[in-house]
């Protein structure tokens, strides 16, 4: 909502500033959903409401929007800094910040219609993973699920069989970034393929970096400032996925699951190839761009081409 419909949530109101084009956009709207609910905090969800209606220059709750959806589950995280739509405010609360959550809360007692999905999709072909996260969410796990997760979950001896295509879940970056160069690898060595090493590209505005930071540069640290890291294992043919909405219609979107084929080298940074390794090359700097496969994309139609023409 912040980046895609420029609503500049934490900007002061009369700082937000009204694009024409985002407002016909907006005017056109029919539909809104907004997706896990149980972090979205009163404030927030005030400042969503009071966007919508300058947007569409309407006084209804969300500008008059016909239909608006809320998704998510309770059980699941929480707001950071802001208190729960669900809750009334507290008292301790400042003026400005109790009469934003007011408005928000009244907005959530407003939803009457609820729909509750109660079959396990994701963990279908396994009964026993279901059992126990139906006891884990009802508060009723026992010592039976312990020895379950420990025998089954946790074996410090153990290597993770890359090659069975599993998924690795981690709530760490440093985790994933490891996991991720682990993986990429095990891949590169499964495949026999071409392993292409990509460093970030710095910019330093005063003098060069001390012997310090350019160690740091290169470090794969856990920071909430640092998004990526600083180098970039590609291996073409290797699985990824997306970790934001890049094109809805294309089905480009967070989650979904594709096959890089190949890389676009930016010419600023050629390949260097390593003598003691002709499989890998360094590049200094990122890559210009991905070429993606999906089966999600294979039976799209363009007038005058055949199906199937544009797959990537």
């Amino acid at each position: 909502i912040n980046a895609k419909r420029q609503l500049c949530l934490r900007e002061p109101e009369e700082r937000r500033w009204v694009d024409g084009e985002v407002k016909a956009e907006w005017r056109n709207r029919w539909l809104l959903v907004l997706d896990e609910v149980s972090m979205l905090g009163g404030a927030t969800l005030s400042a969503i409401n009071s966007s919508i209606r300058r947007f569409r220059d309407s006084d209804d709750d969300f500008g008059g929007i016909p239909v608006v959806i809320f998704c998510g589950d309770f059980h699941q995280f929480r707001p950071v800094t802001e208190r729960s739509i669900i809750l009334p405010s507290d008292p301790k609360m400042t003026p400005e910040s109790r009469h934003k959550h007011d408005e928000a809360h009244a907005l959530w007692l407003r939803f009457s219609t609820v729909i509750i999905l109660v079959e396990q999709v994701r963990a279908a072909a396994d009964i026993r993973l279901q059992q126990l996260l139906h006891r884990i969410r009802a508060g009723q796990q026992n010592a039976e699920d312990v020895d379950l997760l420990n025998t089954e979950c946790y074996r410090p001896q153990a290597t993770i069989p890359w090659e069975t295509g599993i998924t690795v879940v981690t709530p760490l970056n440093r985790n994933r970034w490891n996991l991720n160069m682990e993986a990429t690898l095990h891949f590169q060595r499964q495949h026999d393929a071409r392993l292409h090493i990509f460093t970030a590209e710095h910019t330093w505005p005063d003098d060069n970096p001390t012997e310090e930071e350019a160690v740091l540069i290169l470090s794969q640290g856990d920071e909430s400032t640092t998004s990526v890291p600083a180098v970039f294992l590609f291996v073409p043919g290797m699985p990824v996925i997306v970790n934001q909405n890049i094109h809805q219609s294309l089905k480009l979107v967070n989650g979904a699951p594709y096959t890089a084929i190949d890389i676009i080298v930016d010419p600023r940074y050629p390949a260097h190839r390593l003598s003691t390794n002709p499989d890998t090359v360094v590049h200094f700097g990122p890559p210009a761009g991905i070429i993606l496969k999906s089966n999600t994309t294979r039976d799209f139609n363009f007038v005058g081409l055949p199906t199937g023409t544009i797959e990537h």
